[in-house]
């Protein structure tokens, strides 16, 4: 028996686990059903971890626009906030509004020449989305609703401020290809697609992590939290953990990250709070 708890060594366990975990789903008879044990592996990770405020599912991100992004494998939404339109209680067939959601996550066995632009399509699909505001100056932070009035330099910009983005992030158990090459794909990647649409991060949980630095400090290097500001990636494996570094990650983003000031739950349930102009008026 220990006298004391450890944390670390908790989610050393948790990682440990989730490793096993994905070894185990190798063994389904489909990539589908490889894939779902997979997915489901990493959310009951997650949930063991985070409050109870914060949702762990699966599904679509929508927009008041009429913007929905592609089915993706791990969302994670304020819980006591966010209204879910689900059919037939079909998880995949759940749709979350993008003012609500903090991140998402893509999950693969692999990472490949496919696999690498299916994820990096999904995250920018779900990215694409507009959360809506009526004025930039307020904001809120994740999982409150009270909405705070910033000043200049604290304007809520959702393609410019890392923080004020949906997070998005890859996980898988290994890379196929040889690192030189996986990350000369992501460069050709990252290249071509818009900042704010970009992962934030990838996860091997084999090989390492990559994220976006900036060197042009002479003496060190920044890690950034998307591609604004770097100009470099770094490709390096955590001597604590690389799933580890990913709750980091994500964790500083549910304490850090913003949403605009409006949850406009009425524009995704009837369209508009105000009645239409014609109909029949009795006194009383």
């Amino acid at each position: 028996m220990e006298k004391h708890f450890n944390s670390i060594e908790y989610v050393k366990g948790l990682s440990e686990e989730l490793i096993d975990s994905f070894k185990k789903a190798n063994k389904a008879t489909t990539p589908v059903l490889v894939g779902n044990a997979k997915e489901k592996a990493v959310r009951n990770k997650l949930e063991k971890i985070f409050p109870q405020s914060i949702g762990i599912s699966t599904g679509c991100i929508i927009d008041v626009n009429g913007h929905t992004s592609k089915q993706t494998d791990i969302v994670i939404y304020e819980k006591d906030i966010c209204p879910v339109f689900s059919i037939n209680d079909t998880p995949e067939s759940t749709y979350y509004p993008c003012e609500s959601v903090i991140a998402i996550g893509e999950i693969k066995s692999t990472l490949n020449t496919n696999t690498i632009e299916d994820s990096f399509s999904k995250i920018k699909s779900v990215k694409e989305c507009i959360r809506h505001s009526s004025d930039n100056m307020y904001w809120r932070k994740y999982c409150s609703r009270q909405i705070i009035y910033g000043s200049e330099s604290e304007i809520y910009n959702q393609e410019a401020n890392a923080f004020d983005q949906i997070y998005g992030f890859i996980l898988c158990e290994k890379i196929e290809l040889k690192i030189e090459t996986f990350t000369n794909q992501c460069i050709d990647l990252i290249k071509n697609t818009s900042a704010h649409l970009l992962p934030n991060i990838i996860v091997s949980l084999n090989d390492g992590i990559l994220v976006y630095i900036d060197t042009s400090c002479t003496n060190n290097y920044f890690i950034r939290e998307d591609k604004h500001n770097a100009d470099s990636i770094y490709f390096i494996e955590v001597p604590s953990g690389n799933f580890q570094y990913l709750l980091h990650e994500l964790n500083k983003f549910i304490n850090r990250g913003r949403s605009s000031n409006i949850l406009p739950f009425n524009k995704y349930i009837i369209g508009s709070s105000s009645l239409p102009g014609t109909g029949l008026i009795c006194q009383i």
